[in-house]
């Protein structure tokens, strides 16, 4: 038995639930051992030397991981396009969202917004508050992890708003999607994946990357919101 040890962004940790049968049917005698992660930690893991074959994350990590020679070049596959989106706990009214004034009042009226700061959409959630000029406003009474997923603080109460990819979001039960960021405000996080340079494993971590742009792949992507990067 052959063990592919994979860093991945926390984005696809859901529809990962469905595909590994579909992965150990095609590939029985390679198991898949993943590492599920934000990018900046998974890009912090590869620069202090832990051993990986693959990794799949934000497409700015992967870019550095290739010019430090970290990632073979030409092992890259674009994945996905993650939108961002808004949630609830279960059962509670849904705030408008559909255009970039009515978020702004959703999360202004909102008790408590959560996200995270370690997460690709979080960085950017952060960065996108201040341009918005809401950012002291929400950090009054925001509820900030560290890394995670952000809708766990609505079900224990910390937060009445969470932010993430969709596909984060869920991760957690007893929470209702709002939907996704409007069109002018959206910044959906795009992954890449490669094969790291120092992997042992080439041929089943090149079979994987193959696999990972597969139709089947692609389609449970989809169901969470995810777009196709070709």
């Amino acid at each position: 038995m052959t063990t592919l040890t994979i860093f991945s962004a926390l984005a696809l940790r859901a529809p990962f639930a469905q595909l590994l049968p579909d992965w150990q049917r095609l590939y029985p005698d390679v198991e898949l051992d993943i590492h599920w992660q934000p990018s900046k930690v998974l890009e912090q893991r590869v620069n202090q030397g832990e051993a990986a074959d693959i990794i799949i994350a934000t497409v700015d990590t992967l870019d550095r991981l290739i010019a430090q020679q970290q990632i073979v070049a030409t092992s890259r596959v674009e994945v996905v396009d993650s939108p961002v989106g808004l949630a609830v706990l279960a059962g509670q009214p849904k705030p408008d969202i559909t255009d970039a004034q009515k978020l702004i009042d959703a999360l202004c009226a909102a008790r408590s917004v959560a996200w995270s700061e370690a997460g690709a959409s979080g960085l950017w959630f952060t960065e996108q508050i201040k341009k918005l000029g809401i950012d002291t406003r929400l950090r009054a009474r925001a509820t900030v992890i560290p890394s995670g997923f952000t809708a766990q603080q609505l079900i224990n109460g910390q937060a009445d708003l969470a932010v993430q990819q969709i596909s984060e979001l869920l991760m957690v039960p007893g929470i209702d999607i709002v939907g996704p960021f409007p069109p002018d405000l959206q910044h959906p996080v795009s992954l890449s994946a490669g094969r790291l340079t120092h992997s042992h494993v080439e041929a089943p971590a090149d079979h994987f990357l193959t696999w990972l742009k597969s139709d089947l792949v692609s389609d449970e992507f989809a169901k969470y919101g995810m777009v196709r990067r070709d």
